[in-house]
């Protein structure tokens, strides 16, 4: 209504950077005087394109407000083109095919006018290729991390044999000695893995910033990937060393 303006096309990227309050009041200056409206609130639904915002929240007014302000504009920040002509398609079946006759056009190539068919199948082919080498580059450092680990584990396993036979000739049953093996193998791959999961929050949650949206999915696979891989070798250690034990009765 007449005295209410929100913001539309904030991101989550734009809101780390540039926190802004539920509500409040807007002054828009013009030439020659100011108009105060309060403020709603936000969404994260874009109504116009970059060339206009640059990144930054559209406010959206009145349309009373908004004749007002467009009769007292300062001319001296004004860019070169102010009228916005989009096409929004009632069939999305057909995107491709009006991407196609968009690029056909000469003005295609000017700067500012796109297809937003387009600048989405972009992102997505850029946004897999840093998500598929960051994944293979992550999960290769994932499982030579646990390769060291185990192997690690298994020549301890072997160099500690003596030592069992000792325990099993004290008095000591297999059960036991399994006790202090799990306890053992926890503390050594769940240290990591503790570390490895808070790495992998902090990791994911910087992505945020740069994708502009919250990404729970990946999150969740990253982590409960990492957490099955080191369990699974945890189980091998284990399995390892009770074969020791066997062999020292």
């Amino acid at each position: 209504g007449e005295g209410e303006a929100t913001f539309s096309g904030f991101s989550d990227a734009m809101q780390t950077l540039l926190s802004l309050q539920d509500s409040g009041t807007l002054t828009f200056h013009g030439l020659t005087e100011a108009v105060e409206q309060e403020y709603l609130g936000l969404s994260k639904e874009s109504v116009l394109p970059h060339y206009f915002t640059f990144g930054l929240p559209t406010a959206i007014v009145n349309d009373a407000i908004f004749t007002k302000l467009s009769n007292d504009i300062d001319p001296e920040i004004q860019l070169e083109s102010s009228i916005y002509v989009g096409f929004a398609l009632e069939d999305r079946e057909i995107a491709e095919v009006a991407d196609e006759l968009f690029y056909s056009m000469p003005f295609s190539e000017d700067y500012g006018n796109s297809s937003q068919y387009s600048e989405v199948r972009q992102q997505k082919m850029n946004m897999g290729l840093i998500m598929f080498i960051v994944g293979f580059l992550g999960l290769t450092f994932l499982i030579t991390s646990g390769c060291i680990l185990y192997f690690k584990q298994v020549e301890e396993g072997d160099e500690e044999q003596p030592n069992y036979k000792i325990l099993r000739k004290l008095g000591f049953t297999e059960k036991d000695l399994l006790k202090g093996i799990l306890g053992k193998q926890l503390f050594n791959f769940g240290i990591p893995l503790i570390v490895g999961l808070v790495h992998s929050y902090f990791a994911v949650k910087s992505g945020w910033f740069f994708f502009g949206t919250e990404l729970w999915t990946p999150m969740v696979i990253v982590m409960g990937l990492y957490a099955a891989l080191y369990s699974i070798f945890g189980i091998l250690s284990v399995l390892h060393y009770k074969k020791v034990i066997k062999m020292s009765l």
